[in-house]
Formats: structure tokens, sequence, C-alpha cells
């Protein structure tokens, strides 16, 4: 496993997405087909549950717990990081609109897992695999793989042209969450990051949210082209127990 992943990162990669969505389909299929529907819930928390607990048995699986950024870093957080909280300002700059049966309590309880699940996976284990390739390569991989978990909707009975413009958001998403990952050289600041997107996005008080995602999503691809262009192209040539980043102004 060890060999596969210096000399197949990209497959490997991809094979720990494969995994997670397989997983979480399996769960919320089989659920839909024997649970009672007012069990549904349930169900969902058990596949929510999955995205925590299979990155965790990966970090392990590789042996990748020194690289996968867990350990806080000195000092502020990079200058992409705090530009990119410019999403935030964005989403919430039409006022907050408190959400009808929710609290704000709830939504962080949901909120920081669902992140930090998400993060370890594919900004930890798989960011760290795909850092073999070249940096922009590892960035947008990174980036398609994230957006394609989101065509579960789709296999759920969803639209599925829905479903594709969400994967197609989503993966533009995670390839700012690659490209910010990759400039702290820690896991934090971008849970931190996802989760104040996902709650500005549940709490943003705008009606047409259609120009509020274009300029969004032009924003995101500028900040990644400026990490890209900024940062040097070559494999990264992770040494064995090294770890994958370092600290980058």
């Amino acid at each position: 496993m060890f060999l596969a992943r210096r000399t197949h990162p990209a497959l490997m990669g991809m094979a720990c997405a494969l995994a997670q969505f397989l997983l979480t389909l399996s769960i919320l299929l089989a659920g839909k087909a024997l649970a009672p529907p007012e069990a549904f819930g349930k169900v969902k928390l058990l596949a929510f549950a999955s995205t925590i607990v299979l990155p965790l048995l990966l970090v392990q699986a590789f042996g990748l717990w020194k690289e996968v950024g867990l350990r806080l870093r000195p000092g502020w957080p990079p200058a992409v990081f705090l530009a990119s909280l410019l999403l935030v300002v964005l989403n919430l700059s039409n006022g907050l609109h408190a959400r009808e049966g929710s609290s704000l309590v709830g939504d962080l309880l949901i909120q920081l897992p669902n992140a930090f699940g998400e993060e370890l996976l594919f900004r930890g284990v798989i960011f760290v695999l795909l850092l073999r390739l070249p940096v922009w390569q590892a960035i947008v991989l990174n980036g398609v793989l994230f957006g394609s978990m989101h065509l579960l909707q789709g296999f759920m009975g969803a639209d599925w042209a829905a479903a594709g413009r969400q994967a197609a958001i989503t993966a533009v998403s995670g390839m700012l969450f690659a490209a910010v990952r990759y400039r702290s050289a820690s896991l934090w600041p971008v849970v931190a990051l996802h989760m104040l997107k996902n709650l500005s996005v549940l709490y943003s008080n705008w009606q047409d949210t259609t120009v509020v995602q274009t300029v969004a999503i032009v924003f995101e691809l500028a900040v990644i082209a400026w990490v890209i262009v900024k940062t040097p192209q070559e494999k990264a040539g992770i040494a064995p127990g090294e770890p994958s980043l370092q600290v980058r102004a």
C-alpha cells in the first residue's frame, strides 16, 4: 500500500474518494429500502458518521498521522485563508436570515464535524497522496473528486441537472480549499473556512443566489490561480515519514 501511494498517487486518491462515495451511497440506499421513513434521519446520521470514520481509518492505513495537518501551526493563518473569508462576507452582505426550526448552536454541531470529516479525507488523506503530482494537478484533481461526491444527490433520486451543477460548484470550492490547505500546511484553517462558508450559505439573506454564486466562483478561481502561479510546479517528492507540506508565507 505504501508503494502504491508513492507510484500511483492519482489512482490512490480516486480510490479513497470512490470508497467514501460507495460507502455513503450504500448506507443511504440500504436505509431507504429497509428502514421506515420515520427512521431515515438515523440512516443519514450513520452515513454522516461514515465520513469521519473512514478518513480516520485511511489515515491509519496509510500511516499519515504526521502528514495530514492535524498539528496546530504557530503564527497567523496565511493571507490566502484571510482573503477566502471574503466569501463569508459576500454571502452575509445582504444580512442574516435565521432558518426556521434551527439554531446556530445546532448548526455548529452539525457543520463542524461535517467540515472536519470532509477535510480530513479530501484535504488530508487524498491531498497528501496527490502531492506526488505537480501542485496544480493535485489542487485541480482534489477539487474534481470533492465535487464528484455531491453527485450522491442524483443517485438518491434528485434532479441530475441540479446535482451536476452542485457538483461543479463544489468542485471549485474544493480546489479553493486545497489551495488554502497547501499554503497553510495545516488542516485547521481549511476546516474553519469550510465550516464558515457552509454556515454563511445557510444563513444568507440573498433571495436570488445566482449573482452571488457567480461572483463567488470568479473569486474562488482567481484565488486558486494566484496560488498555482505563485507555487513552483515540480512534484512534491515527499520523503517517507516527512510532513507533506511546509509552511509558506
